[in-house]
């Protein structure tokens, strides 16, 4: 376990290291700044903008800057956002907060549906049960998330004219619940298949020889026996939360990175993009390292690896 813990931590430090460098370059070569829109005013002097840029080190090289940069997030400093002015660390931390809440809301509809249906047609073995799966996964699958938060919105906008006191807490789960559609279809047909398969292993038939209900098998063997590739789903899924939030916060309004990041990469704001960036892949890192460490406790072969 230990091993693995400290591979997954060499590998978090290459992955940010490579995404944030990446980042960089990218947006310093896209061209402009967050000063560029100063030379629309004709009350600012060029020399007035090319000070500015000396003084927030615009004027640098662009392997100087990332290397600056670098050495100040290695300490936790992550600079100053040029479009809000405040500290970039306190500005992601509080918008991170709320597109966290919503993830987790988003992961606990898709698990929870997922894990319902999927053990149902296991347990009762039924094909019209099966049939209904697959039906709910072809939708959820190909149902854009920008067509449910535009629903949700609509729905949001019904109660709020009406002054319905709930319509803040259900507009929180609406948007939730647009987050999660897709995910759904992913760990339905995840767990589905993986259940359906572990059924018909001879070690389920051995339990059941042994005089075991049909829910104790269910429950106890099979779906440890199935867990694994659903870990994975989970652990791969993250990055779909936290892309998919872009849409869903928009539309709806919600003040969480998603918006944050939109708002920052309209203003050219390279260090709240890069403080965004970096708690996001720190955040995939985490969950796709706790999704192995639950995989090494849930099988021994992983952890013999």
């Amino acid at each position: 376990m230990l091993k693995l813990i400290a591979r997954k931590i060499v590998q978090g430090v290459m992955m940010i290291f490579i995404v944030s460098a990446l980042t960089f370059v990218l947006l310093s070569l896209a061209g402009g700044d967050a000063l560029t829109v100063l030379r629309e005013n004709p009350q600012i002097s060029e020399a007035t903008i090319e000070n500015l840029r000396r003084v927030y080190g615009l004027d640098q090289p662009v392997a100087v800057r990332y290397g600056n940069w670098l050495k100040d997030a290695l300490v936790g400093e992550l600079g100053e956002s040029m479009y809000f002015r405040v500290p970039v660390s306190s500005l992601v931390a509080t918008r991170f907060v709320s597109t966290f809440l919503l993830g987790i809301a988003a992961l606990g509809i898709a698990v929870v549906i997922a894990s319902v249906l999927s053990i149902a047609a296991a347990r009762y073995r039924s094909k019209a049960l099966s049939r209904l799966i697959e039906l709910i996964v072809f939708i959820t699958a190909s149902t854009p998330r920008i067509v449910l938060a535009l629903f949700a919105l609509a729905v949001v906008a019904q109660l709020t004219a009406a002054n319905i006191d709930a319509a803040s807490a259900l507009g929180f789960w609406l948007a939730a619940l647009a987050l999660a559609t897709p995910l759904i279809s992913i760990f339905l047909a995840q767990s589905h298949e993986g259940l359906t398969n572990t059924m018909n292993e001879d070690f389920i038939q051995l339990a059941r020889a042994k005089g075991l209900g049909e829910t104790t098998v269910v429950v106890r063997h099979a779906i440890r026996a199935a867990l694994n590739p659903v870990l994975t789903v989970f652990g791969l899924s993250l990055g779909g939360i936290l892309g998919g939030s872009v849409i869903v916060e928009t539309v709806l309004g919600r003040q969480g990175l998603g918006t944050l990041m939109v708002s920052a990469v309209r203003g050219r704001d390279l260090p709240l993009v890069m403080g965004i960036v970096l708690v996001t892949s720190a955040a995939v890192w985490v969950g796709n390292t706790l999704a192995e460490i639950l995989q090494a406790v849930n099988d021994k072969r992983v952890r013999a690896k």
